[in-house]
């Protein structure tokens, strides 16, 4: 069976069904449901904020870098700008 020929089985069965559901609602109008959408069905919820982050480091671990900034710049071996 090609594409083709599957995808017009398929529409057969799509009209004969519409037929059966037009005949079971018995005059009442027939036709195609409002697509439902994520915005009209979801509550707005708010998202809590993040806390700012403080920077990483210990202080221990500041003043280890600092004297070894003073260190550098004692011995000349410091970045010129």
């Amino acid at each position: 069976m090609s594409t083709k020929q599957l995808l017009a089985e398929i529409d057969r069965g799509i009209n004969a069904l519409q037929k059966a559901r037009a005949l079971c609602l018995k005059g009442e109008v027939v036709g195609p449901k409002a697509k439902v959408t994520a915005a009209k069905t979801s509550k707005v919820t708010k998202v809590p904020a993040r806390k700012a982050a403080r920077g990483g480091m210990s202080d221990k671990g500041r003043a280890r870098i600092a004297a070894a900034q003073q260190k550098a710049l004692g011995q000349g071996q410091a970045g010129k700008e």
